[in-house]
């Protein structure tokens, strides 16, 4: 992988020192190499942006004139007069996508463009067709400064790409456009194929038309979209916000060395817990693969070893959970609650002991030698084995649980931010969600940074209500908890 970091660079600067250039070697790297890092798709634009353009009409040309055609389409649909609009333009790069929207007939005046790379962003300044210029990264939660329901029109072109922008991107796209706005989103259809989060585009622009934020007004294949691939645009129309489903309370009608170090722990007396923990804890850039497979071979010790780290780790899971259930006046016994990151049922023992019922528990955990501990202790009625993202689990139906709970799901490596969303949407209305991380988390992992800011966005959403942000002394050694309750509106 360091390899193919200094040859894409290094294409894109001797793409600027020479008249053959290497444009499709450049192109072809970030297409076909699906575990590119943002870091080094960024360092490519930087010293690319000045030859962008025309390097780009190479491998794609005309890439940005559907996006003016089919904005056109939707705003004429709807009697919208186009040039009044406020459009924000996401992953703008050098603007390409704001020269057609002028040539359109759309008003350079409310046209807003927003890129990571300045370079990028430097060009399109340049070109005059855009009013404002926002130089941030974008993902699951808003850019700072800028405030939900400001646009009328949020389009994307080419922003979803390996190494570019998470599949949340979509709900943040959302959450900036007004009622009865529209959103476009057009990418390299190559991309959804294979890149892993991606694979789940059509289902989540689904399970989002299903929830009430937004009507699909069309999908679109596009032909030779760049030289040899198809392109994938789909656009929706922001719904007025509504939620459906049934109320929460009322039944529903029909590392390597990582590994390593785990698998020392199973053939040992001496176990090198406190080694594995702070492997997790303290490596912010730690795969998800790598914990998968520690915790595979360390599911039978795990319960053990983690009460050195952790003790009484999932008490206060139950403990909350009754103080908000008992203050709604819900039955406790009646209560649907899905347990998300189960892991070895550690919260599904607390849960009984507290007094819900077994048979109204369900696991969820993606990995199987966990979740066979947990099976043991027979404290779920189900367990549910599958990954937790951005998009509901197989099988898993929106607004069917009164109550969704994660405990130590945020963590490197684990389950991404918008889990949260995916969360809510899974739980009834009046229902109630809990949070529980260690705070460390929140401090030094990127995407984790934000999460008291996208709680927030959600509660302006109209998602949640919050109804406590806590901070638990000696959640694990010399660590602080951080514990979030909400109540899904």
């Amino acid at each position: 992988m360091p390899e193919q970091n200094v040859s894409l660079v290094a294409n894109a600067k001797r793409r600027m020192t020479t008249q053959t250039g290497a444009t499709e070697e450049i192109w072809k790297e970030m297409v076909y190499n699906k575990d590119i890092t943002n870091e080094k798709v960024i360092d490519a634009y930087k010293v690319w942006a000045e030859a962008y353009d025309k390097d780009f009409a190479v491998v794609h040309p005309n890439r940005a004139e559907h996006m003016a055609i089919y904005l056109d389409e939707l705003v004429k649909q709807y009697g919208m007069k186009k040039e009044n609009l406020k459009i924000l333009d996401v992953a703008a790069g050098t603007g390409l996508v704001g020269e057609v929207l002028k040539k359109r007939g759309f008003n350079v005046d409310n046209i807003t463009a927003l890129d990571l790379c300045p370079d990028m962003l430097e060009v399109a300044r340049k070109k005059n067709v855009y009013k404002k210029l926002i130089q941030s990264p974008f993902g699951s939660t808003m850019p700072k400064g800028m405030t939900a329901r400001s646009y009328d029109c949020v389009i994307m072109c080419g922003g979803f790409a390996a190494g570019h922008l998470p599949l949340s991107s979509l709900h943040t796209m959302a959450r900036l456009c007004k009622e009865g706005g529209f959103i476009i989103n057009s990418m390299t259809k190559q991309y959804a194929d294979f890149v892993e989060e991606y694979k789940n585009m059509d289902k989540y622009i689904e399970e989002l038309e299903e929830e009430g934020t937004w009507e699909i007004m069309f999908r679109r294949i596009l032909k030779n979209y760049t030289k040899g691939n198809q392109g994938l645009v789909h656009a929706m129309r922001i719904n007025k916000k509504e939620t459906k489903g049934p109320v929460a309370g009322e039944p529903v009608l029909k590392g390597e060395d990582l590994v390593e170090q785990a698998k020392k722990r199973m053939s040992t007396d001496t176990a090198p817990t406190t080694e594995i923990w702070k492997e997790m804890v303290y490596d912010k850039d730690i795969s998800n693969e790598k914990v998968i497979g520690a915790y595979k071979v360390w599911a039978e010790g795990y319960d053990q070893d983690f009460s050195i780290v952790h003790p009484n780790r999932a008490k206060h899971m139950a403990d909350y959970l009754l103080e908000m259930v008992e203050g709604a006046g819900m039955d406790k016994k009646n209560l649907t609650i899905l347990d998300v990151a189960a892991g070895t049922g550690l919260v599904g023992e607390e849960l009984k002991k507290a007094g819900f019922t077994v048979d109204k528990v369900t696991a969820l955990d993606m990995c199987p030698d966990m979740l066979e501990v947990a099976n043991k202790k027979n404290v779920y009625g189900k367990l549910i084995q599958s990954p937790f993202g951005t998009t509901m689990p197989n099988g898993v139906k929106a607004r069917s649980y009164d109550c969704v709970i994660m405990c130590g799901g945020f963590a490197a490596g684990h389950v991404p931010l918008a889990s949260l969303h995916t969360m809510a949407r899974i739980c009834k209305k009046g229902g109630f969600l809990i949070n529980s991380m260690t705070k460390q988390y929140a401090d030094f992992v990127d995407e984790y940074k934000f999460i008291d800011q996208y709680m927030e966005e959600l509660e302006e959403e109209g998602t949640w209500k919050i109804m406590y942000r806590r901070i638990l002394e000696q959640y694990t050694k010399g660590n602080q908890g951080l514990v979030h309750g909400m109540r899904v509106l």
